[in-house]
């Protein structure tokens, strides 16, 4: 049995290898990611074990996200191997928006997608510290809606990143589905941003959107704030952290990476404040470099980070 278990679909990215529109990109570079595969091995690097509960295709794609996740410590026990294809998506990067990147998305279908509630084994989210979820797990299907919601009945602690991508779900739909989450499980830890909190709550405030979400039932807040940093909210304790400032290369998966990072600490009972300021050097590692979790740090790396900065 694991510390956390996080439900979602891991994917195959092909990240453009130069800036610009795909179209006129000749070479990728392929890396393992997906939301919660992120979180788990950012989980992992900071001392605690994680599960994470998936489905992959038939196929070299899903063979090769079995292997990898097994190589960074994440239990695979609970990933089942699906008929359908596993799910790619391609990064262009830096184009229309400098320092930003576009997602285009090649999973409808996938055998991510088809996660349910029958790959929740009862006994393994039992007994897990924490269960962890994303919208966009909430997203990619209704099974997979389904299979989220049925861990979370299970669970002894949730957290949820809110995570929304308008390439899979309408803002109204997002807002329902999500909001009927937070008003059926409380939620220790939610992390979100204001774009997100917008579409959900109609405001973006940091402090206003925690009075919101805290009378949803969440304990604490982790308000990502992206160049800016971040701010942590937990009953009349709050924290502040800018983030640093370094080359950008893809940002995909910065957020995962705090996430995995702030909640692992959490859970070991690390204050606030160290837990946001570890978080935030995962980010900013994450940030420089193509890839969404190779260059997340272990608790170690990151306090050489903290005492060189």
């Amino acid at each position: 049995m694991v510390d956390v278990v996080a439900l979602g679909e891991p994917l195959i990215q092909f990240n453009s290898f130069t800036l610009g529109p795909l179209r006129f990109v000749n070479y990728f570079e392929k890396h393992i990611a997906g939301s919660e595969l992120n979180f788990c091995i950012a989980v992992i690097r900071n001392h605690l074990s994680c599960g994470l509960i998936a489905r992959v295709g038939n196929d070299e794609f899903g063979r090769n996200i079995i292997e990898y996740s097994r190589s960074q410590g994440v239990d695979v026990s609970q990933i089942k191997i699906d008929d359908s294809f596993t799910g790619i998506y391609f990064v262009q990067r830096g184009y229309p928006i400098p320092l930003k990147s576009e997602l285009i998305y090649y999973r409808k279908g996938s055998a991510g997608s088809k996660l349910s509630p029958e790959d929740v084994n009862e006994d393994y989210v039992r007994t897990a510290k924490l269960v962890h979820s994303t919208g966009i797990t909430l997203a990619i299907s209704e099974s997979a809606k389904d299979a989220v919601f049925k861990a979370f009945e299970l669970a002894k602690m949730r957290s949820f990143d809110t995570n929304i991508r308008p390439k899979l779900w309408t803002p109204e739909k997002a807002r329902e589905t999500i909001l009927k989450l937070l008003g059926k499980y409380d939620i220790e830890v939610l992390i979100t941003d204001p774009d997100d909190t917008k579409i959900l709550l109609g405001i973006t405030d940091p402090d206003e959107a925690y009075r919101k979400y805290k009378e949803l039932g969440v304990k604490t807040l982790l308000y990502k704030l992206g160049a800016k940093g971040a701010v942590v909210f937990k009953d009349n304790l709050k924290a502040f952290k800018e983030a640093y400032k370094v080359p950008v290369e893809d940002p995909t998966g910065a957020g995962d990476a705090m996430a995995g990072t702030f909640i692992s600490l959490y859970l070991q009972g690390k204050d606030l404040e160290y837990a946001l300021h570890h978080g935030i050097v995962a980010s900013t590692l994450v940030v420089m470099v193509r890839g969404d979790n190779e260059m997340t740090p272990t608790t170690e790396d990151a306090e050489r980070f903290l005492k060189e900065f």
